[in-house]
């Protein structure tokens, strides 16, 4: 497990340094100031010590990179979708009372959110041959939710400031992966038993969207003071149940044996 975490960092580290390298030279003819380098920099680096991890443990049967990928890719595009769709929905309503406009934002946060990221894993990489073991559904919800978490990063990084590229590091970006877990967990649970498909599916869908708006609500919410630690509780909890998930899928592999 050492050598797993040790190779995340590693790989997290070149990928990261590569990207510097890569955009460097557009802050030596001023197009990109340096200090914005660093906090895209900042806003980048956690999803891909994630998704590097979740590489590394894939131990039995690895996904082929350049569909993990797509995956990542096809995350990051949702987000455009996201902005305009969340533009839509939320310019329409004008609640007054502000714990049910702070419910209202939450639920429809969460729900499009998670819907968007739950269509691309669902048409593009479920009827895929690759996904052929429980740990795979993990792998990739999560590769296409980091795509989606480090372009919704940079968005607000470019915008903002180190504060708040420091407190996305250790909130969004966590958040994001749990939820994508959660619903890996039950498609890749829904793969393995045709049976019981589509409870698996509604439930990989469902129980992410009411852990995201729990999330949400606490830190909408902010007029009651302390009452973001509501938030970081639910984190903690997703976080318990998503190491919980990871551990039975691992441990659950066909290709384990082949070892």
């Amino acid at each position: 497990m050492n050598t797993i975490f040790k190779n995340s960092f590693l790989t997290s580290i070149i990928v990261t340094a590569l990207y510097l390298v890569l955009f460097y030279p557009l802050v030596l003819i001023d197009i990109l100031n340096l200090y914005d380098l660093v906090l895209v920099s900042l806003s980048i680096f956690p999803g891909f010590i994630i998704m590097s991890l979740i590489y590394y443990l894939d131990e039995y049967d690895k996904e082929p990179l350049w569909l993990l990928a797509i995956a990542f890719i096809l995350g990051a595009l949702t987000l455009h979708l996201d902005i305009h769709i969340l533009e839509y929905l939320l310019s329409s309503k004008d609640i007054q009372n502000n714990f049910l406009s702070a419910g209202n934002e939450a639920l429809t946060v969460s729900v499009t959110e998670e819907i968007l990221k739950f269509v691309v894993v669902m048409l593009i990489i479920y009827p895929n041959k690759y996904f052929d073991e429980p740990f795979d559904g993990i792998v990739y919800s999560v590769f296409v939710g980091m795509g989606f978490a480090t372009a919704e990063n940079l968005t607000f990084v470019l915008q903002g400031s180190a504060s708040l590229a420091l407190m996305r590091m250790l909130s969004a970006v966590p958040a994001h992966f749990v939820f994508a877990v959660i619903m890996g967990y039950y498609l890749g649970k829904a793969k393995s038993n045709k049976k019981t498909q589509l409870i698996f599916i509604v439930l990989s869908i469902l129980i992410p969207i009411i852990f995201h708006a729990l999330y949400d609500y606490f830190l909408f919410i902010d007029f009651i003071q302390g009452i973001w630690i509501g938030g970081i509780v639910t984190l903690v909890i997703t976080l318990y149940i998503a190491k919980k998930s990871i551990q039975e899928h691992m441990s659950a592999s066909p290709f384990k044996n082949n070892e």
